[in-house]
């Protein structure tokens, strides 16, 4: 028997007709989700579980099945900003195709209940792979990632407090951030707070970077060029991390993936990045240039071989991270930018469990 128009639950109704415009592909599965290697687990909160069970149901008739299957893979080649986008705006227009494959013209969905469920479990399976990316980002950022009291250990001057509470407010940020996405009005308080610590970052940065370059200034200071070198390098690496920590949570939060914001955004950032990487390389190439030139006082017993050596080390160490350092969060800006508006594919199996590639 043809199955009526009217018996079509509303909800499936829309992801059908996702899936026959193409924004929207899914195929059943069955993979051994147990292999790490491969699969990673992602962890919804309760309510956005409720959410993608919601959507699970439908999953079996979105493919033509009577009976559910062990797991469905679900993919949205122009990622997911591009659904949640689309739906906000008040409908997903379906594509109506003639005999010949051409478009023939669309049909808009109106009712804004399916809608709403819909865009609820994209909204939450959105939000539940944001927390893994920046648990990536996080990862690479090996200063900003630190136990406070490491930090401290090298954390000095008059900005020391002020820089502590900003690190770790967006530590904070970073780690409640599938649950704060859930409240509305806290998330919108949580990004004019990212806001202030990206500000506070960039102050910093530039305080920082004037006292390397007053360090370099001084006079006889060889005997401490190897301590005083690693942790002015070490508080600058941190601004920097808590600055590019700060841009990346603030688009992640605000969820705006729109193509010229993205471009102009990465702009920003590179271009703040690449012009302290610059004044930091300029800086410790001139302590190096100064060191050599002191070789002297080590020959005349001015200064020990040791703390000669150490010094050279240290400043040579720092030179060579900073074109590493450069090439690292310019990649890594690129890719947690552009990361969320790529293909996108998730597993979903029948207990409501939600898995994406490793």
């Amino acid at each position: 028997m043809s199955e009526n128009r009217e018996e079509i639950s509303p909800t499936l109704d829309v992801v059908r007709s996702m899936k026959e415009a193409g924004a929207i592909e899914v195929k059943t599965c069955n993979f051994d989700f147990t292999d790490k290697r491969r699969f990673t687990k992602l962890e919804p909160s309760q309510g956005q579980a409720t959410q993608l069970c919601g959507l699970l149901q439908h999953l079996p008739a979105a493919v033509g099945a009577a009976e559910m299957a062990q797991a469905y893979t679900v993919s949205f080649p122009e990622g997911l900003p591009y659904i949640l986008t689309t739906l906000k705006q008040g409908g997903f227009s379906t594509v109506i195709r003639g005999e010949n494959g051409k478009i023939a013209g669309t049909a808009s969905l109106y009712s804004m209940g399916s809608e709403a469920a819909v865009l609820g479990a994209f909204t939450a399976m959105s939000v539940v792979s944001g927390q893994y990316f920046l648990a990536q980002i996080n990862k690479r950022l090996d200063a900003i990632n630190q136990t406070v009291n490491s930090i401290l250990d090298f954390l000095y001057g008059d900005k020391r407090a002020e820089l502590l509470s900003e690190l770790r407010f967006i530590q904070y940020a970073y780690q409640n951030y599938s649950s704060i996405m859930e409240h509305n009005h806290q998330r919108i308080a949580t990004i004019t707070s990212i806001q202030e610590a990206k500000k506070v970052a960039m102050k910093d940065m530039e305080f920082c970077l004037q006292d390397l370059s007053s360090f370099v200034d001084e006079k006889g200071k060889t005997e401490e060029v190897a301590v005083r070198a690693a942790n002015l390098n070490k508080s600058l690496e941190l601004t920097m991390q808590l600055y590019v920590m700060s841009s990346l949570l603030e688009l992640y939060y605000a969820q705006n993936f729109d193509g010229c914001y993205v471009q102009r955004t990465e702009g920003d950032i590179s271009s703040f990045v690449e012009t302290c990487y610059e004044r930091m390389n300029r800086d410790f190439s001139q302590l190096k240039g100064q060191l050599c030139s002191e070789k002297k006082n080590f020959l005349t017993a001015v200064i020990s071989e040791k703390t000669y050596i150490a010094a050279i080390n240290t400043v040579d160490g720092i030179i060579t991270s900073l074109k590493t350092g450069r090439e690292d969060k310019a990649k890594l800006v690129h890719e947690s930018l552009h990361q969320p508006t790529q293909k996108a594919t998730y597993y979903l199996n029948c207990d409501g469990e939600v898995y994406t590639t490793v």
